[in-house]
C-alpha cells in the first residue's frame, strides 16, 4: 500500500512540475551563487561568471543588448560590501541609475524573491496564458510552450525566444497578462505569411514597421482591453498613458498616410521616410496597432482578425475597410497608400 501511495506520488508531481518544463531558472540559480560569493567579499571564478553568461537568457542578453562586463560591473558593485562608497560615488553620478537601484531592490528583498522564484516554479501559468493567448491566434490547440528565462536583469522583460522575464520585476507585474502578451508574439512569429529573409533591402525598415504594428496591435488584445471598461483609478499610470495615446490615433494615421504618400510616389526615398513613419508612432506601435485591431473586431469579428496574424499587409488593409465603413469617423488611408500596401502584399506574401 505504502509503496502504491509512493508511486502515485510520484506520477503527481512530475505531471505538475512537467506543466512548467518551458521555465528554465538557470539563470536565477547561477546568479544567486554569485551573490553568495560576492556578498562574502571575494571574487566570482572566471567560470562562474562564464557560467552566469552560458544560461539561455543571459546568452540572449549579452548577444547584443548588454555587454557581459556590464553584469560583472554592476553586480560586485552592488553585492560586493567593499564596493559600497564606489556604489555611493555611481549613484549619485547617476551612472545606471536605474539598474543599480533594480539590483539594490534585489538585494534587500532576497527572501521575497525567492519566494517568487519558488511560486514561478511550482504553480502552472501556461495554462491560464494560453487561454487568454490562443483567444486572438487562427489555431485552436498548441502542442508547445513558448521557452521562458527568468533571471535579473532590469525591472522589465524581453519577448525574444526564450521570452525572457525579470523575477524582481514580476513580482509587481500582472504577471499572467505579461505572459501571455509574450506568448503570442511567440506563436505569431512561427506562422508568418512572409518571409523576412526574402524582403527586398529597401523595403526592409517600412516593412518592419508594419509588421510591429500588427503584431502589438493584436498581442495588446491579449492583456490590455480590460484597461478601457475600468475606472482610471483602477489601473497603472501606464495603463492610463496607453488609453491617451490610443486617443490620439486618428492624428497619427492622418501623419502615416502623408509619408506613405511621399514613399509611393518617390519610392528611392523609402529608408528616409520609413525613419520618419518609425517616429510618428507612440509606443513603438502598440496604441496605433490597438485603434486598429479595435475597430477590426467592431466592424468585422474576432475571426476576421485573427486571420491577420503574421500578415501586416491584411491588417492594415482590413482596418482601412473598416475606417471607410465608419462614415468619416475614422480616418482611412488614401488610394495611394493602399496601392503602396496591395503591392508589398503581392510581392511578398507566401501562398
Amino acid at each position: 500500500m505504502l509503496t502504491f501511495i509512493f508511486a502515485v506520488n510520484i506520477i503527481l508531481n512530475s505531471s505538475f512540475y512537467s506543466s512548467n518544463n518551458n521555465f528554465d531558472f538557470s539563470g536565477m540559480d547561477q546568479f544567486w551563487k554569485i551573490v553568495k560569493t560576492l556578498e562574502s567579499n571575494r571574487e566570482p571564478s572566471k567560470s562562474d561568471w562564464e557560467q552566469l553568461f552560458s544560461t539561455p537568457g543571459y546568452t540572449i542578453l549579452t548577444s547584443g543588448e548588454f555587454n557581459k562586463q556590464f553584469f560583472i560591473d554592476n553586480f560586485r558593485l552592488v553585492f560586493k560590501p567593499s564596493k559600497r562608497k564606489e556604489l555611493e560615488e555611481s549613484l549619485k553620478n547617476k551612472k545606471y541609475l536605474h539598474h543599480l537601484n533594480h539590483y539594490i531592490k534585489v538585494r534587500d528583498n532576497k527572501n521575497l524573491i525567492k519566494d517568487q522564484q519558488k511560486l514561478l516554479e511550482r504553480n502552472n501559468f501556461n495554462n491560464i496564458a494560453i487561454d487568454r493567448t490562443i483567444e486572438f491566434l487562427p489555431q485552436n490547440n498548441v502542442y508547445e510552450y513558448p521557452p521562458v528565462s527568468f533571471l535579473i536583469f532590469e525591472s522589465n522583460g524581453r519577448g525574444s525566444s526564450p521570452i525572457i522575464v525579470d523575477v524582481a520585476a514580476s513580482i509587481e507585474w500582472d504577471f499572467i497578462s505579461f505572459l501571455s502578451h509574450e506568448f503570442h508574439h511567440w506563436y505569431r512569429n512561427r506562422q508568418l505569411q512572409f518571409s523576412y529573409t526574402d524582403i527586398a533591402f529597401e523595403d526592409q525598415d517600412i516593412i518592419k514597421i508594419f509588421s510591429m504594428i500588427e503584431a502589438e496591435g493584436i498581442a495588446d488584445m491579449v492583456d490590455k482591453k480590460d484597461w478601457f471598461t475600468k475606472p482610471n483609478s483602477a489601473i497603472s499610470e501606464y495603463a492610463r498613458g496607453f488609453i491617451r495615446d490610443v486617443g490620439k490615433t486618428p492624428a497619427v494615421i492622418v501623419s502615416m498616410d502623408e509619408v506613405l504618400n511621399q514613399i509611393y510616389k518617390d519610392p528611392k526615398q523609402k529608408k528616409n521616410l520609413a525613419k520618419r513613419l518609425y517616429y510618428l508612432l507612440p509606443q513603438k506601435g502598440h496604441t496605433t496597432g490597438y485603434f486598429m485591431a479595435s475597430l477590426i473586431l467592431e466592424k468585422f469579428s474576432k475571426s476576421k482578425l485573427v486571420m491577420c496574424v503574421g500578415n501586416p499587409f491584411e491588417f492594415i488593409l482590413l482596418y482601412n475597410k473598416a475606417a471607410k465603413m465608419s462614415a468619416g469617423r475614422y480616418p482611412s488611408f488614401s488610394d495611394e497608400s493602399i496601392k503602396l500596401i496591395s503591392e508589398f502584399s503581392s510581392k511578398y506574401i507566401i501562398n
